[in-house]
Order: C-alpha cells, then sequence, then structure tokens
C-alpha cells in the first residue's frame, strides 16, 4: 500500500511536501491537485470520499489528511 507522501508526490512531483506545514497556502497543492489526490486516495485506500472530505482543510498537511482517513475508518500505516 501506498503512504500518503507517495501519493502527494505522485500528485505534484515537484512539490517539496516536508517541508511544508500548509500545502494549500504553500502553493503545493491547488483545488485540481486536491481532486487528484481525492481519487488517488480513494483508490489506494478503498474509501468513499464525500463532496464535503474534499475541504482545503483537510489537505493542508498530512497530519490532516491521515485525520481524515481515520475518519473513515483507515488504520495503521497510513
Amino acid at each position: 500500500m501506498k503512504t500518503i507522501m507517495e501519493l502527494l508526490q505522485a500528485t505534484n512531483n515537484d512539490a517539496d511536501f516536508e517541508s511544508s506545514d500548509d500545502f494549500i497556502s504553500d502553493g503545493l497543492l491547488d483545488s485540481m491537485d486536491v481532486q487528484m489526490l481525492a481519487v488517488a486516495i480513494e483508490d489506494e485506500y478503498g474509501v468513499h470520499l464525500a463532496g464535503t472530505d474534499l475541504m482545503p482543510s483537510n489537505f493542508i498537511n498530512i497530519d490532516a489528511i491521515r485525520d481524515m482517513l481515520k475518519s473513515h475508518g483507515v488504520e495503521g500505516d497510513i
């Protein structure tokens, strides 16, 4: 299973996600990137993300993405 960081890198390979605390404000993810990442997350983790899950606050950083996944029952190494 791919990690969140691997999915982020696949979405925007040029971005330095490890150095950012806010992917949106730092310009590492835009609205299209969030949609692409959401599809990758659904495919990788077998969850369905509703429209309300696509809020920028759920994609600010790895912890926010991890919390969103946990709210959908995803456990383990994510």
